[in-house]
């Protein structure tokens, strides 16, 4: 099914976008230990100025009392879960002793083949690049803040003192230069392997193909040093992809959890896109351009 699903979403252009590159990520969850070195690299990069206080592109949450699934089963219900503080009060498991359990969950933006975000946009000011990443011009950015709704995933924010929306840019100017996104290079026990997903030789595109295929020497695309990073065996999902925005961060989903956890949060993945995507409210009307 791997196979079947690699050639679905990335054997042939973007049908939408018309993007032939996905820039895409693969996170072990199993080996994360919850450092946040990802999540600092990434803000002392590019969340350190004003009004970004509490952005955080790159965060890492505790689940179960982190963002996905929501207690009463909504997931944008925001009274139980605050993502301006990461892990505050979360690292408690759930389950009954000795059968315990939690995982840590990073995210950065999933820069999904069917965003929501782009046609929530009434100044059309987002858009995907020929990389496959969604980017806002923030020249063209009014702040009306529906892109904001619109993500069913939470990761874009809006600066109160530029008045814009700002969200993850995968580290594109750091790509352009041959190098990896800060939270890829940052990582402490290398969970994350970075590349094109529409290149068949890429290593995470063999990583997610076949879901057995886990030690293997990593040679970045960017031009780096190979390096060695052991991927846990399995399958290979997506985050919510009942949302049917194919996102293109994937992960190796926890192994000490119940099988029906699982399906809670990575549920449906590799059974392809759904037929309906994440609805953009009806009341959001793009400007004629």
């Amino acid at each position: 099914m791997s196979e079947e699903l690699w050639q679905k979403y990335y054997g042939q252009p973007n049908p939408i976008y018309g993007n032939r590159v996905q820039y895409g990520m693969l996170i072990d969850i199993n080996k994360c230990i919850g450092c946040h070195s990802c999540t600092m690299a990434c803000k002392q990069t590019w969340t350190s100025g004003p009004g970004q206080e509490d952005m955080y592109f790159n965060s890492v949450s505790t689940a179960p009392y982190g963002k996905y699934p929501r207690h009463d089963g909504d997931p944008k219900d925001s009274t139980k879960y605050n993502y301006k503080h990461s892990n505050l009060y979360q690292d408690t498991p759930k389950g009954e002793f000795p059968n315990l359990w939690q995982f840590y969950l990073a995210r950065p933006c999933n820069h999904c083949a069917k965003p929501a975000c782009v046609p929530a946009c009434p100044t059309r000011s987002i858009y995907k690049n020929k990389d496959g990443i969604v980017l806002i011009d923030q020249e063209k950015c009014e702040g009306f803040q529906y892109c904001v709704k619109a993500c069913p995933y939470d990761k874009i924010y809006y600066n109160v003192v530029t008045k814009k929306s700002q969200k993850c840019v995968f580290c594109f100017p750091l790509l352009e230069k041959g190098q990896e996104p800060q939270c890829v290079k940052s990582c402490v026990g290398k969970i994350r392997v970075f590349g094109n997903l529409m290149d068949p030789e890429s290593t995470i595109s063999k990583l997610i193909r076949d879901p057995y295929l886990g030690a293997t020497p990593y040679i970045p695309e960017t031009g780096l040093k190979a390096t060695h990073r052991t991927i846990s065996s399995g399958e290979r999902r997506q985050l919510r992809p009942d949302f049917g925005t194919i996102p293109s961060v994937w992960y190796v989903p926890p192994r000490n959890i119940p099988p029906e956890e699982v399906e809670k949060y990575f549920g449906f993945a590799m059974g392809g896109d759904l037929d309906e995507p994440n609805p953009v409210p009806a009341d959001i009307k793009m400007k004629d351009i």
